[in-house]
């Protein structure tokens, strides 16, 4: 059989072998990989504007409460620098004083208190009475009145004729020529601060004061104290060092906020707000997460669609046409791809092309089988005639051979009518085998013993001749000289082996080694060696030099009971299968 084209290998996702599916959605998937991408930065883009801007706004929202504080100091000011000209306060006199720093925190509840304090530094008249005797000589906020300041506000301080932290805002006291005789002071208690900031924050939002130190500003008697929504000490006093206004970390209870802080009267007090960042970023978390879900869904829903298209639209029908194809391959030359009219137009075009494709090849094929057929009934008719002609040609040979008297003419005769009989052999064989080309190796020497027995050359006696040989196929290039050898040596032994011998055998035995094979034929009698019989030099021996030479063949000759020619010549095995399975 001729050789065939390798089968391809089975479908892989990646080289040579990879299927239609799997480049189809490799492509539609780098083709949605762009803007996939672009959808995710821009997504990351998103969140990244958007933590901006809410940064900004916790800062601004921390920068409005500064404001709100800046504000109140303003309007202490103002209250003080009323209070400071008015004449019953630059005169000191009670109660009159008393009412008068009354009327002017009257209804403002920031303000724990209002007190004129003369230039000695003590508290000459309060809006409430004293709880103890004291003074503010030691306060730094009355030293800065006493130098000259305009209006002072004082750090985080614990007013000791109030018994409360806060701050004190103040103003100096003149008299008709502009000496300072004192100051007019307004405390701002913390417990007001505290509770404002309490009450303005959300319940998940830690919202607080501190101090410049960065202690926490409470309403307790010490300024520090704890607070579960702020950032640990070490991380406030890093920041304020940094003066960051923005930053996320984990809050004492645990929780990731987004804190914002803002100065309050030039660094003396800050505010600081904190929002749980889920609270903060929730929204904006899922913003993004669904930026960038969207684009990963999509290109996960391209390529199913594409698979499922693919092998609906394509693949499918694509199988169907190798289905029918491998049939059609196998033999069935009468399977067409009827289906294939229900496929997309391009897979239904390609179906209708294999149709007339296959209808010609099988008009071609019907056409060559009628030429082969024509073809191997003239060869047959050839082979036929030759064998015929051949027979009238032994015919001829015995007619003339019946008119010799001579004995050596009649045995000429004789061998040439073995050697036509040996033709006309081959060419019967070839023309009623089934390839007009090929004989059956036994059998063709199997016919040839039979004939050569019919030819009397026996004279009278028993000779048996027996034919051992494989099933092997040969041409004619081959079956022509190797009959005519063996037709040389069996009349060569029926001439000369069985002298005075009224029996005898001979036997053709034929065996293959490899690519080489053997033809043997050996007597059991007396034996004749070419070399030095009767005949040297003489007509067969040279015919069986040319046939092995024609055989591209080596020739022996042994004599141990009898005589044995023996014949090697190569004749390969897959010449020999191919001619079998043709």
């Amino acid at each position: 059989m001729k050789n065939q084209k390798a089968p391809a290998g089975p479908s892989r996702w990646w080289g040579r072998n990879a299927g239609l599916r799997p480049r189809l959605v490799l492509i539609v998937g780098i083709a949605m990989l762009a803007p996939g991408v672009l959808a995710v930065l821009q997504a990351v883009s998103s969140y990244r504007s958007g933590m901006r801007i809410l940064e900004q706004n916790l800062a601004q929202a921390a920068q409005l409460a500064a404001n709100e504080e800046e504000n109140m100091i303003s309007a202490s000011r103002e209250i003080l620098t009323s209070l400071a000209a008015q004449p019953d306060i630059r005169a000191q006199r009670l109660p009159a004083c008393r009412r008068a720093l009354q009327r002017a925190i009257g209804g403002l509840d920031q303000y724990a208190g209002a007190a004129i304090i003369d230039d000695k530094g003590f508290f000459s008249c309060t809006s409430t009475p004293l709880k103890k005797a004291t003074d503010a000589e030691d306060r730094a906020w009355f030293r800065e009145i006493m130098s000259g300041d305009a209006f002072v506000v004082s750090d985080l301080v614990f007013a000791r004729w109030l018994d409360s932290w806060g701050m004190v805002t103040a103003v100096p006291l003149l008299d008709d020529e502009g000496v300072i005789r004192g100051s007019v002071a307004l405390f701002i208690g913390l417990d007001w601060l505290t509770r404002r900031y309490q009450r303005a924050a959300p319940s998940d939002t830690a919202l607080a004061l501190l101090d410049g130190k960065g202690d926490l500003i409470t309403a307790d008697a010490s300024p520090s104290g704890g607070a579960s929504g702020l950032p640990p000490d070490a991380l406030i006093d890093d920041y304020l060092a940094s003066r960051t206004q923005t930053f996320t970390t984990r809050g004492r209870d645990g929780t990731w906020r987004l804190y914002a802080m803002s100065p309050l009267l030039g660094g003396r007090i800050f505010v600081i707000m904190g929002t749980p960042v889920l609270t903060a970023i929730g929204p904006l978390a899922l913003q993004v997460a669904w930026g960038v879900l969207t684009p990963i869904l999509m290109w996960v829903l391209a390529i199913a669609v594409v698979w499922f298209g693919i092998e609906h639209l394509v693949v499918r029908w694509i199988t169907y046409l190798e289905r029918i194809t491998s049939a059609y391959a196998s033999g069935r030359h009468t399977v067409r791809p009827e289906r294939a009219a229900a496929a997309p137009a391009e897979i239904r075009s390609l179906g209708e092309t294999f149709t007339r494709m296959a209808d010609l090849i099988s008009a071609r094929e019907l056409e060559l089988r009628e030429s082969v057929k024509q073809k191997e009934a003239l060869i047959r008719e050839v082979h036929h005639r030759v064998k015929n002609n051949l027979q009238l040609v032994m015919s001829l040979l015995n007619l003339h051979a019946r008119r010799i008297k001579d004995p050596r003419a009649e045995a000429a005769f004789a061998d040439a009518r073995s050697r036509v009989n040996a033709l006309a052999t081959l060419h019967r064989r070839l023309y009623e085998s089934e390839t007009l080309q090929e004989v059956d190796l036994r059998w063709f020497l199997e016919d040839l013993c039979v004939e050569l027995r019919r030819g009397g050359l026996a004279g009278g006696r028993h000779v048996e001749l027996t034919v051992q040989a494989p099933e092997e196929t040969i041409g004619p290039e081959v079956a022509v000289p190797l009959g005519l050898l063996v037709t040389e040596a069996i009349t060569n032994a029926y001439k000369h082996a069985f002298h005075g011998r009224d029996r005898g055998r001979i036997e053709v035995r034929v065996s293959r080694a490899n690519d080489v094979l053997t033809v043997a034929i050996s007597d059991d009698g007396i034996g004749f060696d070419p070399a030095s019989g009767a005949e040297p030099g003489g007509l067969g021996r040279s015919l069986i030099d040319a046939f092995v030479r024609q055989l591209h063949g080596e020739l022996s000759l042994t004599r141990d009971t009898g005589t044995t020619l023996r014949v090697t010549f190569p004749l390969p095995v897959h010449s020999t299968a191919v001619q079998t399975v043709a």
